[in-house]
């Protein structure tokens, strides 16, 4: 990840911590494709976030359809170079401009079934708890127990 996207990536993680929600990165949807940024609240909306720090990126993103069956908020989140790009209305836009960060498109809410909204929480909760284990324990597996791997198949 160049330094333009990281520095996003930071500043969209923390924008959203200021308005109430847990996030983590680098998450492993159920159909096994990775999403940059999720984001839950209280009142269980999931916000799901892919960085771009410019068009082209954009352009060559396919996969971000398929982010949309997990998440009630889609965004991208780009910096000012970003902001003339046109969006679908199930698409919403955070943008960074130097030390700010807002939306400035917002997406429309989608709606999910408990059923998987509970199952993902779930799965947000054990790659939280396999990232935290990684910080505190040298020794962690982290091969056997990385985030992205918590789906197994079934038997």
């Amino acid at each position: 990840m160049d330094q333009s996207s990281r520095e996003i990536l930071q500043k969209t993680m923390q924008f959203l911590y200021s308005k109430g929600y847990k996030v983590l990165s680098e998450f492993a949807l159920p159909n096994k494709k990775r999403v940059d940024i999720i984001a839950i609240n209280s009142k269980k909306k999931i916000i799901i976030v892919e960085v771009k720090s410019n068009k082209k990126d954009f352009k060559l993103d396919k996969k971000w359809k398929n982010y949309l069956n997990y998440c009630n908020y889609f965004f991208f989140a780009s910096n000012e170079k970003f902001i003339n790009f046109k969006f679908k209305s199930e698409v919403g836009l955070i943008e960074k401009r130097g030390d700010s960060i807002k939306i400035t498109k917002k997406p429309k809410y989608n709606l999910i079934s408990d059923r998987k909204k509970n199952s993902l929480i779930f799965k947000m909760a054990l790659s939280a708890a396999s990232k935290f284990h990684r910080l505190i324990d040298p020794e962690f597996n982290k091969k056997k127990n990385n985030s992205i791997y918590i789906y197994s198949k079934k038997k």
